[in-house]
């Protein structure tokens, strides 16, 4: 017999469903229909493990959100805030080029969901909020983040409970009773 060495895997815990803080390492524009897109790689992470932020505009004002969002909570590209004429509604003035968004930090919510080709259960990103910081023009404390991540786990949970195969649980009461005497009903 000899004596042999093997490496102890520990594992880095960097897939593990939950929220992790990450450095965005490139951001791609790009189009989805009609739709602008904007992709997310991570430092860290293979090309493959991207999150993808669709347009969406509000309805009733048509201003759009999602991308503003994202540049928001990254603190990325703000050039100013303006105030509006009553004082009460800040607005920020932000410079949306992606190459803006490089090097910068958010909290990323990591997802597990099985696979629909191998039924194996992978990882992948459902949503981000920005990590607790304090800028020239905007701040996240520990309150405003909490809130947030707590927001985007009730809409994730709120997804999941309406898309599991178009079906909601049900509860079947499967306990019978019978007598000895009970007749046959055939």
């Amino acid at each position: 017999m000899a004596v042999k060495t093997m490496a102890k895997n520990t594992g880095t815990g960097q897939y593990n469903a939950g929220w992790h803080e990450l450095t965005i390492s490139k951001a791609v524009d790009g189009t989805w229909g009609d739709k602008r897109t904007i992709d997310l790689n991570f430092e860290g992470y293979p090309d493959n493990m991207r999150h993808r932020v669709f347009e969406a505009s509000n309805k009733t004002t048509g201003e759009e959100f999602k991308i503003a969002n994202l540049f928001r909570f990254a603190c990325a590209g703000i050039i100013s805030v303006l105030q509006d004429p009553t004082g009460k509604n800040p607005v920020i003035q932000y410079d949306d080029e992606v190459t803006n968004l490089i090097g910068t930090r958010v909290n990323v919510l990591f997802v597990k969901e099985p696979s629909t080709t191998d039924g194996k259960e992978y990882s992948r990103t459902f949503d981000l909020v920005p990590v607790v910081q304090e800028t020239e023009h905007l701040t996240w404390t520990d309150d405003d983040v909490a809130r947030l991540k707590n927001g985007v786990e009730k809409q994730y949970a709120k997804k999941t409970a309406t898309t599991t195969n178009g079906v909601g649980t049900v509860h079947l009461d499967t306990t019978t009773t019978t007598t000895g005497d009970a007749e046959v009903p055939f």
